[in-house]
């Protein structure tokens, strides 16, 4: 009788994600100014439907590495890879099919002041598309209320909006075009805390709801407790660590452990473990008071808060 075929080996739950899960792949990029080298061998795997922290010291080259992946900066050196395609690799027409696949929110929104807040988010539908005029008022009106702004919104210019509501406009307007990827850059720099927090659950929503992937820049300790499923540390030149927190509070390296274990990186790990979390009932006052009391009423709708 013959031998029983020997039993499958056990799974590896280390084993890395497959192809298909990773949407963003990064190898030996090189990046540098002048003399001074920012990235000398930086290598990173952005998996499909996460949220992704990035973080390091001032000049470790978040931004860069960001830029690099959208293609507003050259690398020296290096492959990217988003969603299958080299970006190296594409001529124009292919190139700005991949842009259409993706989602920028830059410090400050980054809106164009002249233009309305609708305006603002039907610029992208102008560039890709051939759409009339009532569609793109739906589209924009759409996305306005998907990022918890009153309708008003739409008419008002950037300047008559709060920090707040010109981040969550400048959502609106990355979103304007279904993306598969979120790029944000420093997205709760400047707020307050409780808009912080309000910002720090939408993005987690639209995570959730739309199945994004979503690449994130930011200094904010509460941000990465609250919503980021790993972390991805950047320092002297390349990728340091990438993992969740529980793994990086476990990795020697002096910058790593003063950041999430000093006095801000324990003050946030202990403000993520409190509950009960906001209620429905307390982020509907939070939306009413930053609508009302913070520059968006129908008599003034000009910025109050400094």
């Amino acid at each position: 009788m013959a031998d029983a075929p020997p039993a499958p080996p056990p799974a590896d739950d280390k084993a890395g994600p497959s192809a298909d899960d990773v949407v963003i792949r990064v190898t030996g990029l090189k990046n540098s100014f002048g003399a001074q080298v920012v990235h000398k061998d930086v290598n990173l795997e952005v998996r499909r439907g996460e949220i992704l922290g990035v973080v390091g010291g001032s000049g470790t080259g978040k931004s860069v590495l960001m830029r690099s992946i959208i293609g507003l900066q050259t690398p020296d050196g290096g492959d990217i890879e988003v969603l299958g395609e080299n970006v190296a690799n594409l001529d124009d027409d292919a190139a700005k099919d991949l842009r259409r696949r993706w989602g920028v929110l830059f410090q400050n929104g980054a809106l164009f002041s002249s233009l309305t807040v609708a305006e603002n988010i039907e610029a992208p539908l102008r560039e890709f598309f051939t759409l009339d005029q009532m569609l793109m008022d739906e589209i924009a009106s759409y996305k306005i209320a998907m990022v918890g702004l009153p309708d008003i919104a739409g008419m008002k210019f950037p300047s008559e909006l709060s920090g707040g509501m010109r981040k969550r406009a400048g959502l609106a307007r990355a979103l304007a075009l279904d993306p598969e990827l979120l790029f944000l850059d420093e997205p709760t720099a400047g707020l307050d805390p409780i808009g912080a927090a309000a910002f720090d659950e939408l993005i987690k929503l639209m995570r959730d709801t739309v199945g994004l992937t979503v690449f994130l820049v930011t200094h904010d300790l509460d941000t990465l407790y609250a919503i980021c499923d790993r972390v991805a540390v950047l320092g002297d030149g390349v990728m340091l660590k990438v993992g969740t927190i529980p793994e990086l509070l476990e990795f020697d390296h002096p910058w790593v452990r003063e950041y999430f274990s000093g006095p801000r990186g324990r003050a946030a790990a202990a403000t993520d473990a409190i509950e009960p979390k906001a209620t429905d009932a307390d982020r509907d006052a939070a939306r009413a008071i930053e609508a009302g009391g913070e520059g968006l009423t129908a008599d003034a709708g000009v910025e109050e808060r400094g």
